[in-house]
């Protein structure tokens, strides 16, 4: 099993997007069910990609797309409806191929995360979906996403 990680504040974030909680993704206990998490992980990931020119989502795009090798997320309180979320993202670590993404899912008001994720995207080749370099657009999304090294 992997560490345990604990609640990060906002500011270990370098990019976020603001939301609200769907009541679709609520469950019969009454908070944000567990798998829903990742799908607000997914779109603001998705969402900084795009906003830094690390993504095109054009028919014709020939860059490289990040496929999900591993993702996982650890939960600290409940998210409960109604409420507005804002989601964090940061680059914890950029490989050649790869580069790991940290998420905080925090609940309106709250300066302390509710739950991290992690995501591992192995960029690839859109035809062959072989592994390729990180190109000059994810890196430069990497160094502005890159975590805060005071956190």
């Amino acid at each position: 099993m992997s560490e345990r990680l604990t609640p990060l504040t906002r500011s270990a974030y370098p990019w976020h997007q603001e939301t609200v909680l769907q009541w679709a993704d609520s469950d019969i206990y009454g908070h944000l069910n567990n798998v829903a998490y990742l799908k607000y992980f997914d779109t603001a990931l998705n969402m900084s990609l795009i906003e830094h020119g690390a993504l095109d989502l054009s028919h014709d795009a020939t860059d490289p797309i990040g496929l999900v090798v591993q993702n996982g997320a650890q939960f600290f309180s409940e998210i409960t409806f109604p409420t507005k979320l804002w989601v964090g993202v940061r680059v914890e670590k950029v490989g050649r191929t790869s580069m790991n993404w940290g998420f905080g899912l925090f609940s309106a008001d709250s300066e302390l995360c509710s739950a991290r994720g992690t995501y591992v995207h192995v960029y690839v080749d859109r035809a062959t979906r072989r592994p390729v370099p990180l190109t000059e657009p994810l890196l430069a999304c990497a160094r502005a996403l890159a975590a805060p090294t005071d956190i």
